[in-house]
């Protein structure tokens, strides 16, 4: 892949300062023709190591996130984001997604997870901030980022890190690389390893804000979907249950009486919103970094087979361990075991029930035979003090992803084996990755939590039931005997807050619930993905022989074979479709009177069989929706063609088409043209239009249902479950995209002084974005549309989308959105595209100061637009179009889209030493939820970084870094750990010292 290194300034160096008129030729990324005379027509950033060295050798992710020109990016602990991301960097150039995202390692296809990437071995990184599916097929939409390694490196060389951070053990990493011969053939070998340690929310003063409510408190990590609720008391159970909270659970006996006082829920540090209702704050028991492991090994060999042919392979391996990714105590009840559907009454605890005994004594309540829960998490205050082994009182999710490549190919020219043709040069490689992802995500199994509270509870319970007319064990006789347990989910159960240290002054000793009926309520939800795919390249190239006033054309054509697979494995049979209804197959109940016992299978919610599982066959789980095992494959080909078409001395075009197949009978041509003028000497302008082309997710089935958590604004940001139903008719994702571009290059106010000024003009426009087509966030708030978030028609024909919200009970006029509803769904499919346009920046001088050389390197990005089209959902307009430029977009689910983006980078070189001082500028963005939110108008980010690096004698060089000297805490805003951390960084300060040594 050939063509002309961009400008970064992060890339300039001492040595430039020779080359003030001059672009620097290398080998880079963005396109086919081999000796390319494109000097800077693309817009490609470079990052050499050497520069980022002189800034303390940034992590992937600190990198990945640095970038002016990416998008959102998380790598943290951040469990809201889908916890299976942590610890694996993906790059999001414009903003348009990691899918969008093109990488590649020696110009060869890698996977989206970089934990491969040898760190220890690159020369160089270079972006690509064009769409480029002309050049790489599909998937390079927002850009391409290609690592690029050292060549023919001989020696030996180590290095070591580790950077102190407050509250943590630290970060640190080790790495080694060797280097052997020096004539026709070079291999390369590196070992890397690095850990993150684990930073607890607590130990950072932003998230404090949420702990104590009153004014100006931060809402968002609060619940109102705990384990200190409100009881109805219950008559006596029908003798044929039906399908409504009377007709199962029995008529209810007086009002709800609570768990709790405002005096004690208070004790437990929640806060008090009604009798049913003790909300708890769930963010203490995250975390903001957890402990994380990488490995990564590294091999490549280079041989100079003839003097006309070069061959090269490497192979790369990566591995993402973390064992834990702490989230809240248990998950919140969107649906129960009941025969009504829903969020309430769904839990029943008979008064045979010696704690349910025990709590109508204690509230003077007489003549009721049980007690629903209004709503009930099976932990929430108290934490879980079980499921993660005593490390932690959240139910920890484990993940481990491991990534390995091989490539190899050859290159070079026919020579004098075609005398015809010894001219025309050949590039053939063979590519493969192959990505693992293991991770869990436990959720409670509802029938076993009633099973439990009637007293039947544990894997060695064996008793008989005696009354097959209703759902679970039905024996008062042998309920807590011989191995059955009893739940107790009443407020006596646990001591208190253990993260804050706060006794619950309600607690009774020895009325705690045993660790394996604990145990026993959960399934891990384990899932295995696998997947690879094979990439088969050749490209010719050459001289046309046509010969303009400007040169000669030169030509490539190519044609590339690939084939995608992917496979998801889950062995629970709780998890993977087999139990798929909130009762286990052979369970039975009677509904309504004279109806037979039946078992519980999907059915219509109005069919005379109906057992309380809907025809989407939600599962056993409270929240989340089983994971069905698939496989799914796909292959391509594609023809391309380019031409490289000199017209004058100082104008240099270049023409581009490719023609894509898939299997799935999807199909599309792209194009590029692009090219740069040489206005005279110092100014040069570049630009470039092309097509780009995705197409839908591997794996994605038509009318697949996945299940998710989303928040809802109308529920007082309660988290809720969220379907998403895969379209039938499924199309690929096209886009624009266009930049043009000026730059100036000469001397600076003395011939010993140089300048650079780049500024690129970007638009890209996508269309038919594949996602969810409506945010489930906005479906809600347009059914909850009155004053307070309430509901103004239960009528379908005036409100279609009423028939998208899972209701906990009769939609009513009036109604509010909190409580009321437990899951809304939504379509996954072509969605409206996307327009993003703005401003690259770049620009240096550099200048000898006393006995050394100052540079000064400005590198920002001005994002000038960002809007998405109008949305339809069943003939109702959800949005007219999105203007989500300088906004947070939570209220959306999407991300924060800050205006500005800046790097300001001067250094300053002194022989062997240098000193570099770096300020980092990101814009405010404001919440755009209705209402007055916690940091609504968001803040500046603005972050100072010094490095200092010498380089000792016994080629030994020692670097020191000092990151956010003033120790600014990311912005602030309303979201569950007090800030944006697909934008912010919440370690603070952190001081960090590393050394090298070669031999």
């Amino acid at each position: 892949m050939i063509g002309i290194a961009g400008f970064a300034s992060q890339a300039w160096s001492q040595d430039a300062q020779n080359q003030a008129t001059q672009v620097e030729e290398v080998v880079v990324t963005g396109s086919n023709i081999r000796g390319s005379a494109l000097d800077a027509a693309l817009p490609v950033e470079v990052y050499s190591q050497q520069a980022l060295e002189k800034q303390g050798s940034p992590s992937a992710l600190e990198f990945a996130k640095s970038l002016t020109i990416s998008g959102p990016t998380t790598g943290e602990s951040y469990y809201f984001g889908g916890p299976n991301l942590v610890g694996s960097v993906n790059y999001n150039l414009r903003g348009l997604g990691a899918d969008k995202t093109l990488v590649l390692l020696n110009g060869r296809r890698m996977n989206q997870n970089t934990a491969n990437v040898p760190a220890i071995a690159l020369a160089r990184t270079e972006i690509l901030k064009d769409g480029a599916a002309v050049i790489y097929g599909a998937d390079a939409t927002g850009g391409v980022v290609n690592f690029i390694t050292r060549d023919r490196f001989v020696g030996l060389e180590t290095q070591a890190q580790y950077k102190y951070i407050d509250g943590s053990k630290g970060d640190y990493s080790v790495g080694v690389m060797a280097g052997v011969g020096e004539d026709r053939v070079n291999l390369l070998v590196s070992a890397e390893y690095e850990h993150r340690s684990r930073l607890d929310t607590l130990d950072r003063d932003f998230t404090k804000p949420s702990l104590t409510p009153g004014t100006g408190y931060n809402p968002a990590p609060w619940s109102t979907l705990t384990n200190l609720t409100g009881w109805q008391p219950r008559g006596a159970l029908p003798a044929v249950p039906t399908a409504t909270d009377v007709g199962e659970w029995g008529p209810a006996l007086g009002g709800i009486v609570s768990d709790f006082t405002p005096a004690s829920c208070a004790a437990v540090g929640g806060r008090y919103d009604n009798n049913f209702t003790c909300a708890y704050n769930y963010i203490p028991y995250y975390r903001l970094v957890e402990n994380q492991d990488t490995y990564r090994l590294y091999a490549q060999i280079k041989a100079e087979v003839t003097d006309h042919m070069k061959f090269h392979a490497d192979a790369s391996y990566g591995k993402v361990d973390l064992p834990q990714v702490m989230g809240s105590p248990a998950q919140p009840v969107s649906r129960g075991p009941a025969l009504t559907t829903g969020a309430v009454n769904q839990f029943y605890v008979p008064i045979t029930n010696p704690f349910a005994a025990e709590f109508a004594a204690a509230n003077g309540i007489t003549g009721a035979q049980g007690f629903t829960p209004t709503t009930y998490r099976l932990f929430g205050h108290g934490g879980n003090p079980y499921y993660s082994g005593g490390d932690g009182f959240g139910v920890a999710d484990k993940i481990t992803n491991k990534v390995w490549r091989v490539s190899g190919g050859i290159t070079g020219d026919f020579g004098d084996l075609a005398p015809f043709a010894k001219a025309v040069g050949y590039d053939f490689n063979l590519t493969y990755n192959d990505a693992y992802n293991f991770n869990t995500h436990a959720d409670t199994i509802g029938y076993r939590l009633q099973e439990a509270l009637n007293g039947f509870g544990g894997a060695g319970c064996q008793a008989t039931d005696l009354d097959p007319t209703r759902f679970g064990t039905q024996n008062p006789g042998a309920a807590g005997k011989n191995g059955c347990m009893w739940w107790n989910p009443f407020s006596s159960s646990f001591k208190g807050q253990p993260v804050l240290d706060l006794a619950n002054p309600n607690y009774i000793a020895g009325h705690e619930n045993p660790e394996d009926l604990s145990l026993w309520m959960f399934d891990p939800r384990a899932v295995e993905t696998k997947s690879n795919n094979f990439t088969a390249d050749l490209v010719f190239n050459g001289q046309s022989g046509l010969k303009l006033p400007g040169g000669e054309v030169g030509w490539a054509l190519g044609a590339q074979y690939r084939t995608l697979e992917s496979r998801q494995i889950v062995t629970s049979p709780f998890n993977n479709g087999t139990v798929q209804c909130e009762w286990p197959r052979g369970t039975t109940s009677a509904n309504g009177v004279g109806s037979p016992n039946l078992e519980a299978n999907p059915t219509a919610t109005n069919s005379p069989n109906f057992r309380g599982c809907t025809p989407d066959a939600p599962g056993p789980f409270v929240l989340f929706a089983p994971t069905i095992p698939a496989q799914a494959e796909q292959s391509q080909y594609s023809l391309f063609g380019e031409l490289q078409v000199p017209l004058l001395s100082n104008v240099d075009i270049q023409l581009a088409v490719r023609k894509e197949e898939f299997s799935n009978d999807l199909g599309t041509t792209v194009y590029k043209v692009s090219g740069k003028w040489n206005v005279w000497g110092p100014l040069t302008l570049r630009g470039s239009y092309g097509t780009n082309y995705q197409t839908p997710p591997l794996g994605v089935t038509p009318g697949a249902i996945t299940v998710a958590a989303r928040t809802y604004t109308v529920a007082a940001n309660n988290w809720l479950a969220a379907q998403f139903i895969t379209d039938a008719d499924l199309k690929p994702e096209t886009a624009k995209t266009s930049n043009i571009g000026a730059i100036w290059q000469s001397r600076g106010f003395a011939d010993d002084h140089n300048f650079r000024l780049i500024v690129d003009y970007f638009d890209i426009r996508t269309e038919d974005q594949i996602g969810q087509v409506a945010d489930p966030n906005q479906i809600a708030s347009l059914v909850f549309n009155g004053a307070g978030g309430r509901i103004t028609t239960c009528d379908p024909a005036v409100q279609p989308l009423l028939r998208r919200i899972t209701f906990n009970g009769a939609c009513t006029v009036g109604m509010s959105g909190v409580g009321t509803f437990s899951a809304v769904s939504t379509r996954y499919g072509n969605g409206p595209g996307q327009t993003t346009k703005g401003f690259d920046i770049q620009t240096s001088y550099g200048l000898p100061v006393g006995p050394g050389n100052l540079d000064v390197n400005l590198t920002a990005t001005r994002v000038t637009e960002l809007k998405t089209g109008p949305t339809t959902l069943d003939g109702v307009t959800i949005s007219t179009g999105d203007d989500r430029l300088g906004t947070l977009n939570f209220a959306t689910f999407a991300q924060a889209a800050p205006k500005w983006r800046a790097n300001l980078g001067v250094n300053y070189g002194l022989g062997r030493q240098n000193f570099r001082l770096g300020v980092n500028f990101v814009s405010a963005v404001k919440d755009e939820r209705v209402g007055v939110q916690y940091g609504e108008d968001g803040e500046n980010w603005i972050t100072t970084d010094f490095t200092y690096r010498v380089e000792l004698d016994g080629d030994m060089a020692l670097t020191l870094t000092a990151a956010n000297i003033f120790d600014r805490d990311p912005p602030p805003a309303q979201e569950e750990f007090g800030y944006d951390p697909w934008t912010g960084n919440p370690i603070g300060r952190t001081l960090e010292i590393g050394i090298k040594k070669s031999f």
